[in-house]
């Protein structure tokens, strides 16, 4: 069966009963959620109780397929749902036995697993390809494959604004709340659920409602702190650090707002040196076009160029490894607000001392 795209069935059933294996694979935990809780929920309804949720990274085959094999006591068309989360693990280890399962003519129940990394070039794939479902969970693209497509993700967000919460969007809305949030449709969807109670009921959300709740000057000052960063300029970032904490916000979602646009550097970064090792010649606005950056307000593209190059490679080659640690910091700081700020400033300290490094 052809893979399907999850973005797809959020606006559709999903005829999911007859297959014995399903893959959700993909790094947008939102579609992966939304798909499953689909699944689950016509599960129940037919059969009274829960299908049984194993975690991948613990589980043991035998117990995965000692549920799926167990004939269900209520008979009929009734079948045992067993679900793997985070199963890449127990893929990698128990590959032989999966596929072994896949290919069996028969089975009485239906194991669902979900993956981040599902490689189309394994014998698992194929066969799960040819005789059971597979999901594909993330933002969609353009035809061309590299770039998002926008307009789907604006369409979706309009319709998905009246389906689930209640209120309506416009399109420049709605393209603001992409270019301010990103391609995350689990953000998305919390924002959207966020405007729907600063709306009265028949008010149309709009460009000014994005700006004053989503955005506005806590938007504006995230980017001055990334500005100050990529410049080595420690005190300034550190300044509007405390604008946002003495305004209430955590360094936690402050560090959500940084990572994120961090994160796409450094995937700028990631493509932009494959290529140079690959003697591909480099088109640095192609780039940053397909790892999501829009330019939107006109001119941000080029802005975004400007703030990797004064970044520059070095620093920019490091900028995973210290989101990695910066966020772990964050999450063992629990309570404290100070070890919180520390974890921060420490960024903004290591990326000053990082841009005086011999090249």
């Amino acid at each position: 069966m052809p893979t399907l795209h999850a973005f797809d069935s959020l606006s559709q059933s999903l005829d999911w009963q007859n297959e014995s294996t399903i893959v959700l694979f993909g790094d947008d935990s939102f579609l992966k959620q939304r798909v499953l809780g689909m699944l689950t929920e016509d599960y129940e309804s037919k059969v009274g109780f829960p299908a049984t949720v194993f975690d991948g990274n613990v589980v043991e085959w035998r117990d995965v397929s000692d549920e799926v094999a167990t004939v269900s006591l209520f008979g009929g068309d009734a079948r045992r749902v067993a679900v793997v989360d985070n199963a890449d693990r127990m893929i990698t280890q128990y590959r032989d036995r999966l596929e072994s399962y896949v290919t069996q003519e028969s089975t009485t129940g239906c194991l669902v697993l979900l993956v981040n990394r599902w490689q189309s070039n394994t014998r698992l794939y194929k066969s799960v390809e040819r005789v059971g479902l597979q999901i594909e969970c993330r933002a969609p693209l353009a035809a061309r494959k590299k770039e998002l497509d926008e307009p789907r993700i604006v369409k979706w967000m309009m319709a998905w604004a009246k389906q689930q919460h209640q209120c309506e969007i416009d399109k420049a809305a709605a393209e603001e709340l992409l270019g301010l949030v990103g391609s995350s449709l689990g953000m998305l969807d919390q924002d959207l659920a966020k405007l729907s109670l600063f709306v009265e009921p028949g008010e149309v959300i709009d460009v000014a409602k994005i700006q004053s709740v989503v955005g506005g000057w806590r938007q504006k000052t995230a980017w001055e702190i990334l500005d100050a960063g990529m410049d080595g300029d420690v005190a300034g970032a550190v300044s509007q650090l405390d604008h946002l904490l003495q305004a209430g916000e955590a360094a936690p979602a402050i560090f959500a707002q940084l990572s994120w646009a961090l994160r796409r550097f450094a995937q700028v970064t990631d493509q932009y040196l494959r290529e140079l090792r690959n003697r591909q010649k480099v088109n640095l606005p192609a780039i940053f076009k397909a790892c999501g950056f829009r330019d939107w307000p006109a001119g941000s593209l080029k802005r975004n160029e400007q703030r990797l190059i004064r970044l520059g490679r070095e620093r920019a080659a490091q900028l995973h490894r210290w989101l990695l640690e910066t966020d772990l910091a964050l999450k063992s700081s629990h309570s404290s607000p100070d070890r919180a700020r520390y974890a921060l400033e420490f960024l903004f300290m290591r990326m000053n001392r990082e841009s005086k490094a011999p090249k």
